[in-house]
């Protein structure tokens, strides 16, 4: 009984010294855990925006909480690399891409799109647009988006068009001995052919742009107009034969020396200086080079000696000293001789 009240004594002289040691050494310990956790939750970061560029010391958990706390706002077609809703790093750099206004042209028709892409093709694949194999896109695919912020998309497409294509028909001379040489008769009318034709049409947006033919059936065979060309040089009139070196067929008039023929300043001179008198008639230099000695028919021998502002190509104008004998002549066609 004495020893149990000898070892209950030694108890309550013990210290308690040892006790407040271990305590306090154990609270600094769980504290400094506790400043280490949260030196390591902090992460320093950079965010960079169109307007601003800030350093946070942030315990964000990702980048979207990071903008927020940098006062950036992402609106409709921002974004930001990296993404969101990406976790936050120390260390972590965040840039924010503005988004803007790209005019997409696609089959005339005019999109506008908001926007933080540059390249053609990703506007184009947030546009929801796949252009085809042949399609043109310009700024060419892989480019960076112009300063006019306009893309357009021309869409290609090729099909096959069959058309019915009339083939001219040819000319097939034949000489005629009886007819005078400068002359030409028709003989046999000419029939055009008919062909099959097909195309490869390119189309550009819809509207043809160009053709390359691949196939022709020939469905009728052309027929050749047949023409009869004069190679008579010579002629008889009145008994008297004339070699000549063509024919023309002209519409003929006639006039006089007259006021009423020639108008009030009338001098009776013809352009080559020659008298206007019965022999002389106005010629078209082009047609009937001036000084030709010429035979027309029914008026005899003359000479080309004059013009007029109302004769211009097949047309002649006759001379006769009466005014009389002009009106009687009249109007006609008739044959002209220009003599070698």
């Amino acid at each position: 009984m004495r020893l149990w009240v000898l070892a209950t004594d030694r108890h309550k002289d013990r210290s308690p010294l040892p006790f407040l040691v271990l305590t306090s050494v154990l609270m600094t310990v769980i504290a400094m855990c506790c400043v280490a956790v949260g030196l390591a939750a902090t992460k320093s970061v950079e965010v960079i925006a169109w307007d601003r560029q800030v350093r946070l010391s942030t315990p964000a958990k990702t980048v979207r909480e990071a903008l927020v706390q940098a006062g950036v706002v992402l609106g409709a077609g921002d974004s930001c690399i990296p993404g969101p809703d990406v976790p936050l790093k120390n260390g972590m750099k965040v840039a924010v891409v503005r988004a803007e206004i790209v005019f997409v042209i696609q089959g005339g028709k005019v999109t506008a799109f908001l926007t933080s892409e540059r390249s053609v093709d990703a506007v184009l694949a947030q546009a929801g647009i796949v252009p085809g194999p042949d399609d043109i896109v310009a700024p060419g695919a892989g480019q960076q988006v112009p300063d006019l912020r306009l893309v357009e998309v021309i869409k290609v497409a090729y099909r096959e068009v069959v058309e019915s294509e009339e083939i001219p028909f040819g000319i097939e001379n034949r000489e005629d001995p009886s007819l005078e040489a400068g002359l030409v008769e028709m003989y046999r009318g000419g029939v055009p052919g008919e062909a099959r034709v097909t195309y490869s049409v390119r189309y550009e947006d819809g509207v043809e742009v160009s053709r390359q033919e691949t196939g022709r059936e020939e469905l009728a065979i052309p027929t050749p107009q047949v023409l009869m060309v004069g190679t008579l040089r010579e002629v008889s009139r009145g008994g008297t034969s004339i070699r000549f070196e063509r024919a023309i067929e002209v519409l003929s008039t006639a006039y006089c020396p007259c006021i009423k023929c020639c108008g009030p300043n009338a001098r009776g001179i013809t352009r080559m200086g020659l008298p206007a008198k019965k022999g002389v008639i106005a010629v078209d230099p082009r047609v009937i080079p001036l000084g030709s000695r010429v035979y027309v028919d029914g008026y005899g021998f003359a000479l080309a000696a004059d013009t007029g502002s109302a004769i211009k190509g097949d047309r002649i104008d006759v001379c006769f000293d009466t005014h009389q004998e002009a009106l009687v002549w009249g109007m006609q066609w008739l044959k002209l001789y220009i003599i070698e």
